[in-house]
């Protein structure tokens, strides 16, 4: 077996969709996988092109978003490690949504017509990549939820998840008294342009909610706004709740 093919196998084994699989499974899924590396800020397809395949992403990080019609970008999710996205090209003949690379990127491209001819002999497959697209409109209903709400309500739950993401528990609780403010530090995994885009919002309103978080002191950011240390969580949850 070569390095390639070695790694292949590694990657998909990673992916949830493909973590189920038997060894003989995988190995088909492999024959079909191919890789594509990207440098960060590169578009992979856009909105409206003819729909050829999913990827799977291996290694960094990418955003998936809409294009408005008023020419505004709305972010719709980010595509961390071991994910896939785009499995509407199994079903749509054109992408729903564009991607960009946010980090050099290493994926997988997997051809439609092959997929689709693989989830006819493979059924454990064919279950979980409904699985994914369940998960997937689960995520979709709660964008559309979260734009219903106000701005720092938005940004509550978006620092609520981030924290559940980074820190140890417990921190999804009030911070006891003399707790070291390393468990209540997270660091912004994008720009903040980007984050308003992700928010559905502007980066000028995003900028003053968060001096409004600081001057109830729920947070406090570092100089470059790149560390956010949270306050009170008993606070932000109330806001996620507005």
């Amino acid at each position: 077996m070569t390095e390639l093919a070695r790694q292949t196998l590694l990657d998909l084994r990673a992916a949830q969709l493909f973590a189920r699989l038997d060894d003989a499974q995988l190995a088909r899924i492999a024959a079909i996988a191919r890789p594509v590396s990207l440098p960060a800020e590169r578009t992979l397809f856009l909105q409206g092109d003819p729909a050829s395949a999913f990827y799977l992403l291996a290694e960094g990080r990418l955003k998936v978003f809409k294009l408005l019609r008023d020419g505004r970008t709305a972010t719709i999710r980010h595509v961390e490690a071991g994910q896939t996205f785009a499995e509407a090209a199994l079903f749509h003949e054109e992408y729903p949504s564009s991607t960009e690379t946010m980090t050099d990127c290493r994926l997988y491209r997997f051809d439609a017509r092959e997929v689709r001819e693989l989830l006819l002999a493979e059924p454990q497959v064919a279950m979980n990549l409904l699985a994914a697209m369940a998960n997937l409109l689960g995520l979709l209903n709660r964008r559309v939820e979260e734009l219903l709400l106000p701005v720092p309500a938005r940004l509550a739950r978006y620092l609520l998840v981030l924290a559940d993401a980074q820190l140890e528990p417990p921190a999804l609780r009030p911070a006891a008294a003399g707790e070291p403010a390393s468990r209540r530090v997270v660091k912004l995994p994008t720009s903040k342009r980007e984050l308003a885009s992700r928010l559905g919002t502007v980066p000028e309103t995003l900028s003053r909610t968060f001096d409004r978080l600081k001057r109830a002191q729920v947070i406090r950011m570092s100089g470059d706004h790149e560390l956010i240390e949270i306050l009170s969580f008993e606070k932000l949850h109330r806001l996620a709740q507005d």
